[in-house]
């Protein structure tokens, strides 16, 4: 049904949305959870990366060279990316959804990952995207004058 570069890059998704969930868990980045117990979030990862790899090596022969119909290593990094990065853009936008109303205290300047803890990550991106707009001829003014 789906060819082998296809099944690749939604396994891929799976398992990284599933090692997502573990990391923020485990890191306690509450606002990229999507349960808000992070026991749950932790579980729902595990079988998440199991299911991954069940899910790839249960539909067809993998053990094939890129002669046969594999994939080559620069497709699978590109595919691999691809499928990451989907997970990561997902991650973000269903956290969100799902924190719409964790709306924490406001983190510092180049917080990072830090400025999620508390706060969904729409909030923290719509709060440092205001800070910049608001302040980028200051932040700027030592590149360019000296």
């Amino acid at each position: 049904m789906f060819t082998f570069a296809t099944d690749y890059s939604i396994c891929v998704f799976i398992a990284t949305v599933g090692v997502l969930q573990i990391a923020v868990s485990i890191g306690r980045i509450d606002g990229l959870l999507f349960f808000k117990r992070p026991v749950l979030a932790r579980a729902l990862g595990v079988v998440l990366v199991v299911f991954a790899f069940v899910l790839f090596f249960s539909t067809g022969p993998r053990n094939v060279n890129d002669f046969e119909g594999g994939m080559d290593a620069n497709g699978q990094a590109l595919f691999f990316f691809y499928g990451s990065f989907l997970a990561v853009i997902v991650t973000f936008a269903v956290s969100s959804i799902v924190n719409i109303a964790m709306k924490g205290r406001e983190a510092p300047v180049g917080a990072g990952l830090d400025a999620v803890r508390d706060t969904n990550y729409v909030v923290a991106l719509t709060r440092s995207l205001t800070y910049w707009w608001r302040n980028w001829r200051t932040q700027m003014k030592s590149y360019f004058f000296g």
